[in-house]
C-alpha cells in the first residue's frame, strides 16, 4: 500500500499543479468589477503606486478616474534658500515620501517659464506664485494655473493658508507698515475681503474664518462679509509649567482644534494640549474643551499653520508630525528644521529622519 502511494500520489499532484495552472493563466485581469478595482486603488497611499495601478490597462484606468485618488499623506518638498516674500525653485522639485514603503525621495521637473519665480508656502496641491505684479497658484505635478486678482496695495509680508478640502476658498496673512490683515478669496466672485487682525495662527472653515490672536483670544469672521461674529476667550490654565512656543488653529473633520506647542524644562521637550471648540449649539458662550483622542486623524504642523488627514493604512493615526523650525531660546543646530512625530496618547516625541536640511509639506493632487 505505501509503495502505491509513493508511485500515484506525485501524479495525482502533478495534475493538479497543471490544472491550478492552466486556470490561473486564463484569467482576465481586465474582467475585474469596476466596484473591487475603485476599493484597491483606495488602499495605495503612495501617489506613485496609485499611477502605476491606473497604467496597468485601460479598464483599470477608466474604472479609476484621477479625481479619485485615495487621501495622501503629505510629501515633505525641499526649498533651495528662505526669502522673505517665500522659496526658490530651480529645476525641480525634489520631494520625500513618508507613505512610501522605501520611504523614498523623488523629484518632478518644473517647466522651464515657471523657474526662478517666488514661491510662497503649498496648499491643497498647489504653491502660491510671485511673477513680478502677477499672483497665481500652480500645481508643479500638473502644471495646471489659476491666476488670482492682484493684491490692492505692496506687502512687506506675504503667507498663504489654504484650506486642504477646498480650494475655492482660501486666505493670506498680509503686513503693510506693520498692520496685520487676512485676505479672503474666495475663486467663485475673484475678489478679496480683508479682515485687520493681530494674527498668531487662522483656519477657515463653513464659511468662517477663525483667527487666534497674540492675546490668545479667538475671534470668527465671516469669510463673505468679513464681519466679526463673536470672541471666544483662550483655555484657562493651559500648562502654566511649560513655555509656550506656537498656537494652531486646524479644522479636523468638521471640528475646530486649538493646538498649542509648549517646552518643558531645561532640555525644551515638546509637548501638545489639544482643545476643541465648542460651540453649545448656540446657547451660551463658545469654549475651548480639552481633548485627549483625535480619533483616526492626523495633525500635520509646520512653523505657522496646520492640516489634518485621515490615517491610511499603515499610519499610526492619534498622532502629530511637526515640523520643528527653531528650538526655542536657543541656537542649537540639531533642532533647526528638524521633523518630528508626537504621540497623542503616550505624550512623547520621537524625531524622524529627513534628507533635506529645510522642507515644508505639500499636499500631491493629480488634478
Amino acid at each position: 500500500m505505501a509503495r502505491l502511494r509513493c508511485i500515484f500520489l506525485p501524479k495525482i499532484f502533478s495534475r493538479i499543479k497543471r490544472r491550478n495552472t492552466r486556470t490561473i493563466s486564463k484569467r482576465n485581469w481586465q474582467d475585474l468589477p469596476p466596484e473591487l478595482l475603485f476599493l484597491i486603488s483606495q488602499k495605495l497611499t503612495d501617489l506613485c503606486y496609485f499611477i502605476r495601478f491606473r497604467a496597468v490597462c485601460k479598464t483599470w484606468r477608466s474604472s479609476v478616474p484621477l479625481s479619485d485618488h485615495p487621501p495622501q499623506i503629505p510629501w515633505l518638498v525641499e526649498y533651495d534658500e528662505s526669502l522673505m516674500l517665500g522659496t526658490c525653485f530651480k529645476e525641480e522639485l525634489r520631494f520625500h515620501c513618508l507613505a512610501s514603503p522605501e520611504n523614498k525621495t523623488g523629484s518632478v521637473p518644473i517647466k522651464e517659464s515657471h523657474r526662478g519665480k517666488k514661491y510662497l508656502r503649498p496648499g491643497h496641491g498647489y504653491l502660491l506664485v510671485i511673477d513680478g505684479h502677477e499672483l497665481y497658484l500652480f500645481n508643479p505635478l500638473t502644471s495646471n494655473t489659476i491666476f488670482v486678482p492682484p493684491l490692492p496695495f505692496c506687502c512687506r509680508f506675504l503667507w498663504p493658508v489654504f484650506s486642504c478640502s477646498d480650494l475655492m476658498n482660501w486666505h493670506l496673512i498680509l503686513n503693510q507698515f506693520g498692520n496685520w490683515y487676512c485676505g479672503i478669496y474666495q475663486q467663485d466672485k475673484m475678489q478679496w475681503k480683508y479682515v485687520e487682525s493681530d494674527f498668531v495662527c487662522t483656519c477657515f472653515w463653513n464659511g468662517m474664518l477663525f483667527t487666534a490672536s497674540i492675546s490668545g483670544c479667538t475671534r470668527a469672521f465671516d469669510a463673505t462679509s468679513g464681519k466679526k461674529l463673536y470672541e471666544i476667550p483662550p483655555p484657562k490654565n493651559e500648562n502654566p509649567s511649560a513655555t509656550l512656543s506656537c498656537t494652531y488653529l486646524v479644522e479636523s473633520c468638521g471640528l475646530i482644534l486649538r493646538v498649542s506647542l509648549y517646552h518643558v524644562g531645561f532640555t525644551g521637550t515638546p509637548i501638545f494640549r489639544i482643545y476643541r471648540l465648542n460651540f453649545e449649539r448656540g446657547k451660551g458662550k463658545s469654549c475651548w474643551v480639552e481633548v485627549k483622542n483625535i480619533g483616526d486623524q492626523i495633525l500635520f504642523l509646520d512653523s505657522w499653520n496646520g492640516f489634518s488627514v485621515t490615517a491610511p493604512a499603515g499610519f499610526k493615526a492619534n498622532c502629530i508630525y511637526f515640523i520643528l523650525v527653531s528650538r526655542w531660546n536657543t541656537l542649537d543646530l540639531d533642532w533647526y528644521n528638524t521633523l518630528w512625530r508626537y504621540d497623542i496618547a503616550t505624550g512623547k516625541a520621537a524625531r524622524v529622519s529627513c534628507p533635506f536640511e529645510r522642507f515644508m509639506w505639500f499636499i500631491p493632487k493629480l488634478c
